[in-house]
């Protein structure tokens, strides 16, 4: 595991030798806040709150595949007392195990087809503990939602362009840990396969160690770990498959469908039973945490 304290947090300026680690103090006055903002603006833009109304049944059905939210629950610390803020819960996937441990969860989220689905799951758990509020982090007042033991935002926080006020109001909610989840290294390899297949421009989300970096300044020694993740998505048919891309990489034209359909149908294995696989052989999620002594 790292610390940031270790992990100073532009890889260009640290120097690994003999043992130690020796730092370039010239990233002193660099605006990390805005290298990140930079980078998200970049980013194809969508209407967040229509984009997840959209895709939030087949979302549901996608997360049932998928060994991230099982892998992340694992690694978050709550004591039965505890009181957790979900931020980004979407259809409830990391709120519900959460609540079934803690004494309350409030759960923020944009999407009201999310949080729809999530009341739905919910109630057929039994759970009457848990608090939706229909709202992006963005737009939460410290003393509105108050003090919360545990804080998570798991995939929630890389479309926040200025990251560093949110950050702050988050902490400053925490009493005791906050557990962040983002992109790592190479986050979208498959995406940009795509994008240069249809020739269209390849996007990166911005590194993890900017997030590192603004940390930092705010005093923070945050764990940093990978998410040891190795999500096999499977599709029932080459349809879903490119309703996935689809999300990943915005709207494609009928010409443009038929390309990627071709495509997904040399990558993606054919399974005994009719469906699609696709391996992603590292975990491209890296945890982020700290806590509030």
């Amino acid at each position: 595991m790292l610390q940031t304290d270790m992990f100073l947090i532009n890889i260009s300026i640290i120097n690994f030798g003999a043992g130690n680690i020796k730092h370039d103090n010239s990233h002193k006055n660099t605006d990390w806040n805005a290298i990140w903002k930079e980078a998200v603006l970049k980013m194809p833009h969508k209407d967040a709150s229509k984009s997840w109304d959209k895709i939030a049944p087949k979302f549901h059905q996608w997360m049932k595949k998928d060994d991230y939210p099982s892998e992340l629950v694992s690694k978050i610390k709550i004591e039965g007392g505890d009181t957790v803020l979900d931020i980004g819960c979407g259809n409830g996937t990391i709120t519900i195990p959460l609540a079934k441990k803690a004494r309350s969860v409030t759960a923020l989220d944009i999407s009201t087809k999310m949080l729809d689905i999530l009341r739905e799951n919910a109630a057929a758990e039994g759970l009457s503990h848990i608090k939706i509020v229909n709202k992006a982090i963005e737009d939460v007042e410290v003393t509105a939602i108050g003090p919360h033991d545990v804080v998570v935002a798991s995939r929630s926080l890389n479309g926040i362009a200025d990251i560093k006020p949110e950050l702050e109001k988050i902490n400053k909610i925490a009493l005791k840990r906050v557990y962040v989840t983002l992109w790592g290294a190479g986050n979208r390899e498959f995406e940009n396969e795509i994008a240069e297949l249809l020739g269209r421009e390849a996007y990166q989300h911005p590194d993890y160690t900017i997030f590192l970096n603004i940390l930092k300044e705010m005093r923070i020694i945050a764990h940093v770990e990978p998410l040891k993740s190795n999500t096999r998505n499977y599709y029932s048919d080459l349809e879903e498959a490119l309703d996935r891309i689809q999300w990943r990489v915005g709207e494609l034209n009928e010409e443009e469908k038929f390309m990627v359909k071709e495509y997904l149908s040399k990558v993606l294995t054919k399974n005994p039973d009719g469906t699609f696989s696709f391996l992603r052989n590292s975990s491209k999620w890296i945890l982020i945490w700290w806590e509030n002594l």
